[in-house]
């Protein structure tokens, strides 16, 4: 160690983590084996000699998804329990296969707090974590950050046009933009002008495009995101129930993570073409909504039947993924708070995904345990495709059974991207619950980890 080096961590306060039993200190090495297994608590982390110990030994019997994913949850745990003052981390066991900037991450995100109509706020301690991995933690941060703040905005202030407005600043010019609204979004976007139409003109729908093109010679991949930006969600004529929609601000929650998404991508400098697609309307209740029965034809030219004015996201994002097909991008990625049955099947930490290409898939699940950030796939089940046969058009927008909704959905939105594209649907809750592991209740960034790192290792 430098002495330059030295001098400076004096200055800070010691974490050490223990990820083996056998790297603990004698002195504590009964207290870290009494820790309950796959657990993260207050007593995996104890204060003495004003030095901070964290045994992390009790996580080995998780599967190395769950491991990295509570690495985060330690580190916000780590955060919350130290006190004010300057620190660093020191790691002692064999971390190999775990994902030690979770820890830091995590540690990070324990600063957050939305704050924004209160008119008393609660003060953060002022503690501050050197880090060995500052610039990259710092930049997941800032989005995870921004994706939180989108998400929390109440609807009455965030509408489409200000989730538009609010991309454009996040992105610093980084990327190039343009807009799709009115008469030509009618033209050329019929499904996303259909369920938009309903809402006030302040709240008029929007598609929205932004270019993030290198200038390299090489070859480059060139991956399209899609996000489902429905600003609020009454579910139109087929009207929630009031706890139903008490939530359905959330329902941008695939918007801002897709803009995250492409945010983090930016960050990494690669050698890839970014298109981010923005799909924004309020589902609405009013004399222009669209019906249940009312038949409209898609930017495709396929006929979709309204059967269910509450599944309005897959209208939306029908036209964005026929759009993105015309390019022939090497990946299509949406974004979708899309389903309750998603949720029904997955609960409300982990994002299901579809994908048609078998390596793909697998890679995306080897991604996900990489980086602790889960999703976890559902079928494209082919057989559940009859359940959107339509009398009077070519699809419908919802099945006839009670079982398998996000597999029908997805199966939707299936028939708008050409095939023999790779392509990626993910269906995310974009919300995160207090539980165990944290006390947050709020908007969320899910699955944009695991995607960032997916396409760095295997678009670039």
């Amino acid at each position: 160690m430098t002495n330059k080096k030295q001098k400076k961590q004096k200055k800070t306060i010691p974490i050490f983590i223990f990820f083996k039993i056998d790297q603990v200190p004698s002195d504590l090495k009964g207290y870290a084996e009494n820790i309950k297994n796959s657990d993260i608590s207050s007593k995996n982390f104890v204060k003495k000699d004003k030095k901070i110990f964290v045994f992390l030994n009790n996580l080995g019997k998780l599967n190395k998804l769950q491991r990295n994913y509570y690495l985060l949850y330690a580190g916000v745990k780590l955060g919350n329990f130290c006190d004010e003052g300057k620190f660093h981390i020191e790691y002692f066991g064999d971390s190999s296969g775990l994902y030690a900037k979770n820890i830091d991450l995590g540690w990070f995100l324990s600063t957050y707090s939305f704050q924004r109509f209160k008119k008393e706020n609660v003060k953060s301690k002022k503690r501050l974590l050197i880090s060995r991995f500052d610039q990259d933690v710092v930049i997941e941060k800032n989005i995870y950050f921004f994706v939180r703040d989108l998400i929390n905005m109440p609807a009455n202030i965030l509408g489409p046009r200000e989730i538009f407005e609010s991309a454009k600043d996040f992105f610093k010019d980084t990327f190039s933009y343009k807009s799709f609204k009115g008469a030509r979004l009618k033209k050329e976007f019929p499904l996303i002008q259909a369920v938009g139409k309903g809402a006030s003109e302040e709240k008029s729908p929007l598609l929205c495009e932004f270019k993030l093109e290198r200038k390299k010679k090489k070859l480059q991949k060139k991956i399209f995101i899609v996000g489902k930006g429905v600003s609020f969600d009454t579910g139109g004529l087929n009207l929630k129930s009031g706890a139903g929609m008490s939530l359905m601000k959330k329902d941008m929650g695939g918007a801002a993570n897709a803009i995250g998404l492409a945010k983090l991508l930016s960050s990494k400098n690669l050698n890839i073409n970014i298109h981010l697609l923005l799909c924004l309307v309020e589902n609405s209740v009013s004399e222009n909504s669209i019906r249940p029965s009312d038949i409209f034809k898609s930017r495709q030219g396929m006929h979709v039947e309204v059967s269910d004015t509450d599944a309005e996201g897959r209208l939306i994002m029908a036209d964005a993924l026929r759009y993105a097909s015309e390019s022939k991008p090497d990946l299509i990625i949406d974004m979708a708070t899309l389903t309750g049955a998603s949720r029904v099947a997955m609960g409300t930490d982990i994002p299901s995904f579809f994908c048609n290409n078998d390596e793909l898939s697998m890679n995306l699940i080897k991604s996900s345990q990489e980086v602790g950030d889960p999703v976890w796939q559902l079928p494209l089940w082919q057989n559940y495709l009859s359940q959107l046969t339509s009398t009077h058009a070519d699809i419908k927008n919802l099945g006839n059974s009670m079982f398998g909704g996000a597999i029908t959905a997805a199966l939707f939105l299936e028939q708008f991207v050409d095939s023999g594209i790779p392509w990626i649907h993910v269906d995310l809750m974009a919300w995160s619950k207090p539980n165990r592991l944290s006390n947050y209740d709020g908007g969320e960034a899910m699955g944009i980890r695991a995607l960032a790192n997916l396409i760095e290792k295997n678009f670039c």
